[in-house]
């Protein structure tokens, strides 16, 4: 469950706290008495006396902030004594502040953030700030941002380390290079976020997907050739990259977009109905072996059927060396395998162009 806005400004109203009491120790009977002044008034006080200096997004972060909690202050002699890490950790604390409290009052004109400017601010925010909230937090200012400007179900919260470092995020990466900015209303910004952010690159190439998916075909078919290259050489396992896709069809299970995105590399990875694509990738004999496995388990569970045994899913087992990880069906937008990703497996094939997948 996300945590409240509420929540999150006290949490890190205190964790910044504990923060200035181990850099600053002279400051520490200040801060004791900040700590102390009632749970109800911190957020009121940080408004009014730090939100106006210290917390306004457009103060030069490289000066001193002066008050950067009510009644704590830091100098100018505190503030050029410190480290280059510090001053960042203080400035970091007080923007989450400033845009919790921002956020939960939905606006505010006291420092030119009002309207269509505010939106861009917290945007900014948000794609910023992604990697350093847990994933409460972030959905909780995703949610709130949706409550305030729309639907907000192309941003994706931030990568368990897990998959920051897998097969997928790479080749994520690669699409996104090959993306002409023009073409899909991309920043160099954005294209920057993208790599050192998978969860921007993803977001992105589902985004993408909805707005232009001829386009982002194109994009894929220009890496086909180097991904097939890979396959051959044993640098992307297809297989390792299905099992990626359907964990992270499990991990990101609340958006239906991603779910249906990665549902479809899934497919394309594991060669459903595409032995072409399986002999070009080298892949013939697995993809074989796998559908007799799949054709035998189908049978097993129909005769477990008949004969009145427990019942056997017969939701799809991916046919790769992984286990199978069950997605609601709901969550899950039914495609076919002619759809834009397993389709471009198949355009390293003379031509370019799809032929029908063998019969057996």
């Amino acid at each position: 469950m996300a945590a409240p806005l509420d929540s999150i400004f006290q949490t890190k109203y205190e964790e910044f706290a504990a923060s200035l009491s181990e850099a600053f120790p002279e400051l520490s009977e200040v801060i004791k008495i900040s700590m102390g002044a009632d749970k109800n008034l911190r957020e009121s006080m940080y408004k009014q006396l730090v939100m106006p200096t210290a917390g306004n997004p457009k103060r030069d972060n490289t000066k001193p902030p002066g008050m950067v909690l009510p009644g704590v202050y830091i100098n100018d002699e505190m503030w050029n004594s410190s480290s280059e890490g510090t001053k960042k950790a203080i400035n970091q604390f007080l923007s989450l502040l400033t845009f919790s409290v921002v956020m939960k009052e939905g606006g505010s004109d006291d420092f030119g953030v009002g309207g269509d400017a505010f939106k861009d601010w917290a945007d900014t925010f948000m794609n910023q700030w992604r990697g350093k909230m847990d994933r409460g937090e972030f959905n909780s200012f995703t949610e709130r941002f949706a409550d305030l400007f729309g639907s907000d179900g192309g941003r994706l919260p931030p990568f368990p380390e897990k998959l920051r470092k897998g097969k997928l995020v790479k080749l994520a990466e690669e699409i996104v290079r090959e993306l002409k900015p023009e073409e899909f209303g991309l920043d160099p910004e954005t294209i920057k976020q993208c790599e050192t952010d998978p969860s921007k690159a993803f977001e992105v190439i589902m985004n993408s997907t909805m707005r232009n998916p001829d386009k982002l075909q194109g994009a894929m078919k220009r890496i086909m050739k180097r991904l097939q290259e890979k396959f051959q050489r044993g640098e992307f396992k297809p297989q390792e990259l299905a099992a990626e896709a359907e964990e992270m069809m499990k991990e990101f299970s609340e958006n239906p977009a991603f779910v249906q995105m990665m549902d479809s590399m899934r497919k394309a990875f594991s060669f459903e109905g595409n032995m072409e694509g399986a002999k070009a990738a080298g892949m013939e004999q697995s993809v074989r072996m796998n559908i007799v496995k799949e054709r035998l388990r189908r049978k097993q569970a129909e005769n477990a059927a008949r004969n009145g045994s427990v019942h056997v899913s017969t939701t799809h087992v991916p046919t790769t060396h992984v286990p199978s990880t069950h997605v609601p069906k709901n969550t899950v937008s039914q495609t076919n395998d002619e759809d834009e990703f397993p389709s471009i497996l198949m355009s390293g094939n003379k031509g370019g162009k799809n032929k029908n997948p063998s019969k057996k």
